[in-house]
């Protein structure tokens, strides 16, 4: 591992620990909140649903956060976005303390979250190029895995054991202090303030961007642009829309710990940390991204060992066998976050990275909430095992299909930080 931007950038470590603690709070809440939607509903179709809301809530602020990224103080955004998330955790556990919790109030936690999250989300991706040099931008991405992975490894466990034992309202208390700690963090950062595309020198792809006297809707089409004009950045959001949208298995881990493996809430939390140990163990190896070529040849590849690990979960009934196949899952993932992040940074002009950002999270919100009221409806329908299958293989197919259609785009393309030899 490269640990560079740990090293030179102190802004970066402000960041990487801020960010760090807010992923562990999303670990910890992401199981709560579908353990407690599974035990009042005895539906991984409302699972989804609720995931769904999240994502509705995220695109209503990503309308928003992507176009202020762009225009005023990063920081700013960031730390207001956490403060408000702080308050939806409140509203979680302060429904979890009522006589009968009330779904309807997860929902709106829920919505509330996205929209936090989708207003502030744009501003953190976008300043990175601010806070290191180009050449440890992949450096940075992974370290940054890194950070996801333990988190998404540690807070599922903790949620699960805080859950079968202080009880769900201790879960949420925990998520709640937790999250007052980042956007104290946050606010130690500069001003972060973006740099105008106009000003920046014309690149391959690059628009011209943010201009005075420019509409909203203008803007946006500038970043939409953009993205059509980028073969990199368009034939990236295909392959991830493909995977995401076809096999997406984590709104059936509460069935699948209860119905397939016969467990509890302990359970559920080791389901969700196996993805996350497989991808750490991916993002510690990672050196290996620096002498790429062809980047675009390992996100296809990466896509195609997603969906072949979802279609072998649905084939097996054993622990450890259903363990393995969501820890390899999970590493593909990450190798394709590396490879992706990198390109995107390297790709994009600072004055459109607030928007590109935002069209970015807004497919990687939307994909796995669309993905996973497929694949609740198909669990509802048939059986947790055939929804599995069927999006795994399905997965695949589409994969290799979206891989034929671009892969001429990535012939050319590397990625900042990666040696080309």
């Amino acid at each position: 591992m490269d640990i560079g931007p740990l090293r030179t950038s102190p802004g970066f470590r402000l960041l990487y620990l801020a960010r760090t603690v807010a992923l562990m709070v999303y670990g910890i809440n992401a199981v709560a909140v579908a353990w407690q939607v599974y035990a009042l509903t005895q539906s991984s179709l409302h699972v989804a649903l609720v995931g769904f809301c999240l994502a509705g809530g995220q695109l209503a602020g990503l309308v928003f956060g992507g176009r202020l990224a762009d225009r005023h103080d990063r920081r700013t955004l960031m730390v207001g976005s956490r403060i408000a998330y702080v308050g939806v955790v409140g509203l979680l556990l302060a429904n979890t303390l009522l006589p009968q919790a009330q779904l309807g109030l997860i929902y709106l936690a829920a919505l509330a979250g996205g929209l936090s999250s989708g207003i502030g989300a744009p501003a953190l991706m976008a300043v990175l190029p601010s806070l290191v040099a180009r050449e440890q931008l992949a450096a940075a991405g992974a370290l940054s895995a890194i950070a996801l992975q333990l988190a998404a490894l540690v807070g599922p466990i903790v949620a699960g054991f805080l859950i079968a034992g202080a009880g769900l309202a201790s879960c949420y208390a925990v998520v709640m202090a937790a999250s007052a700690i980042t956007p104290l963090l946050l606010a130690r950062l500069p001003r972060l303030d973006a740099a105008r595309a106009a000003d920046e020198p014309p690149g391959k792809g690059q628009e011209s961007g943010q201009k005075n006297g420019q509409g909203a809707l203008a803007e946006w089409r500038d970043g939409l642009r953009f993205i059509r004009r980028s073969p990199v950045i368009s034939g990236m959001l295909l392959l991830d829309l493909i995977a995401s949208l076809l096999a997406m298995p984590f709104v059936l881990l509460p069935q699948i710990a209860s119905e397939t493996l016969g467990g509890d809430a302990a359970l559920v939390g080791v389901l969700h940390a196996a993805p996350a140990l497989g991808a750490l163990v991916a993002a510690l190896s990672s050196g290996w991204t620096r002498t790429l070529s062809r980047p675009g040849r390992v996100l296809a590849a990466m896509a195609v060992l997603w969906g072949l690990a979802v279609a072998a979960a649905g084939l097996t009934g054993s622990l450890w066998m259903m363990l393995a196949c969501l820890a390899l899952a999970g590493s593909a993932d990450t190798v394709g976050d590396i490879v992706r992040g990198a390109l995107l940074q390297q790709h994009t002009p600072d004055g459109l990275r607030g928007r590109v950002s935002a069209f970015w999270l807004l497919q990687s919100a939307l994909g796995p909430a669309l993905g996973g009221l497929q694949m609740g409806y198909v669990a509802r329908r048939f059986a947790v095992s055939t929804a599995l299958l069927a999006g795994g293989c399905a997965c695949v197919v589409g994969s290799l299909a979206a891989w034929i259609a671009v892969r001429g785009r990535f012939w050319d393309e590397g990625a900042p930080g990666i040696d080309r030899r």
